[in-house]
């Protein structure tokens, strides 16, 4: 018998993390503060931020380009596995004329002149078997390392490039910042900043809300990027940019509630960065069970997350009110990052994905059966918790009460039959609820006696259902 040998390696998403968005957006970030520090007030109006278009992300004043960043956040010293970038880099200072051409890295690279005598001696960067396919830059174009690579050759232009390339300046002279660091280095432009333009000192509280609503404002881009590529994919697209203005009215502002756009960042962050444990925890089970075949389900929850994090704040907002249907939250507020979708209820969720095949119904969150009764079905974050008090009657019940009473997505809940919970098991709310509250309080209507009706059912009820 032929032996087959199955190479064990790290898990590596199919899908740019959310991780790998955020760091490269809180990379923009500390770069717009350090322009924003050293430029006039009076030129802010001039200065645009360009997300994910010509680079991973540049600088603009008045059309032109000022800077053009590449973020590489590798763990490995290699050069080998920089060069692509930095072709693109040196190609497209070269094709833009920009002034400057910055690389950011996690770990210390080494000098400039140390990567520009090394770099000419790697192998040149591999030439694309579909020529202009799937590479960044001018879409039209589609210029690959490649191509850059050949540009700066044959022009004899590889010292007048280097001349525009640097390796990105941090605190204390560092041309390198770790993860964990570069907090750090934005709050630190923060409060240079509000020490200088409002004349105090911020306090650590107002130091963080303004982060974290900066954080919110890049992110808010960055979600509309993506879901403009997803619905545009065969359509040109234009390039999005945040004005230094947008930078500085969150800077100037005092901050009392949370805004909208705040609370929906925040639910964001908890959602995804979940889901990436989570990815890499059921991974690591997979193949130390040797069940491969179970790769392709792990692929299809990605292809959901990926959805999921291309929706609009107002779409996300909606999704955690659906996947949370037993908590009203009618409105993006501080009690809603704290109630809507628990950390432990999106592994719920997670599970749901993972174990029911039928694909999900668009953006809606909905399982459709796949026999003519053509049933939908809700997965949820929906998780008892009891203790030596509060029993699992007691629990279901205010579950049930819950859903009942949520006005806030009642439309959405008419469309519904089955709700899929961790391992709850009732023919309807209505029945559930009854148990211990009486329910007749609530005003009947065609919706509310639809919805009353729901099922709730657990994950493995939902296979044996779904999974035919």
């Amino acid at each position: 018998m032929k032996t087959i040998e199955i190479e064990l390696i790290p898990y590596h998403s199919a899908i740019p993390s959310w991780s790998g968005y955020q760091y490269q957006g809180k990379v923009a970030l500390n770069v717009v503060l350090d322009y924003i520090l050293r430029i006039e007030r009076e030129e802010y109006s001039k200065y645009l931020l360009e997300l994910e278009w010509y680079e991973d992300f540049c600088i603009i004043r008045e059309d032109e380009y000022v800077s053009i960043h590449q973020v590489k956040s590798y763990k490995n010293k290699n050069l080998s596995e920089y060069k692509d970038a930095i072709w693109n880099l040196l190609g497209k200072s070269i094709h833009k004329s920009c002034k400057k051409s910055f690389l950011h890295s996690t770990i210390d690279l080494g000098t400039e002149d140390e990567i520009k005598r090394e770099l000419i001696k790697l192998k040149p960067p591999k030439k694309p078997e579909v020529p202009g396919k799937d590479y960044k830059g001018p879409k039209k174009r589609g210029y690959s390392p490649w191509h850059y690579y050949n540009m700066v050759t044959s022009k004899d232009a590889y010292d007048t490039a280097f001349e525009k390339f640097s390796k990105y300046t941090y605190s204390e002279s560092k041309q390198y910042c770790p993860l964990l660091d570069l907090e750090t280095e934005i709050k630190g432009r923060i409060k240079e900043y509000c020490s200088v333009n409002k004349g105090q000192v911020p306090t650590e509280a107002q130091i963080e809300t303004t982060y974290t609503y900066l954080l919110g404002e890049i992110d808010k881009h960055i979600t509309y990027r993506h879901s403009d590529e997803q619905e545009n994919e065969d359509e040109e697209i234009t390039p999005d940019k945040i004005s230094f203005l947008d930078i500085i009215e969150v800077l100037d502002a005092n901050w009392e509630e949370p805004s909208k756009d705040y609370v929906v960042f925040q639910l964001r962050n908890v959602f995804h960065n979940t889901c990436e444990s989570l990815f890499v925890e059921l991974h690591s089970a997979i193949m130390e069970s040797e069940k491969y075949e179970r790769l392709e389900d792990l692929e299809r929850i990605e292809s959901y997350v990926q959805v999921f994090a291309a929706l609009s704040n107002d779409a996300f907002f909606n999704f955690c009110q659906m996947v949370t249907p037993h908590i009203e939250i009618p409105k993006a507020s501080v009690d809603a990052f704290r109630c809507l979708i628990p950390s432990n209820g999106i592994e719920v969720l997670f599970s749901s994905f993972y174990e029911i095949k039928c694909i999900l119904t668009g953006s809606k969150f909905i399982v459709k059966d796949q026999n003519d009764k053509n049933i939908s079905y809700l997965p949820s974050t929906i998780k008892l918790s009891v203790g030596r008090i509060r029993t699992e009657a007691n629990e279901i019940s205010k579950i049930a009460v819950g859903i009942l009473g949520n006005a806030s997505i009642r439309k959405e809940l008419f469309e519904i039959e089955v709700i899929i919970t961790e391992s709850i098991l009732a023919d309807s709310l209505e029945v559930a609820a009854n148990k211990f509250t009486d329910i007749e309080t609530l005003k009947t209507n065609d919706k509310i006696t639809k919805i009353k009706n729901i099922r709730l059912i657990d994950i493995d009820t939902a296979m044996g259902e779904l999974n035919k």
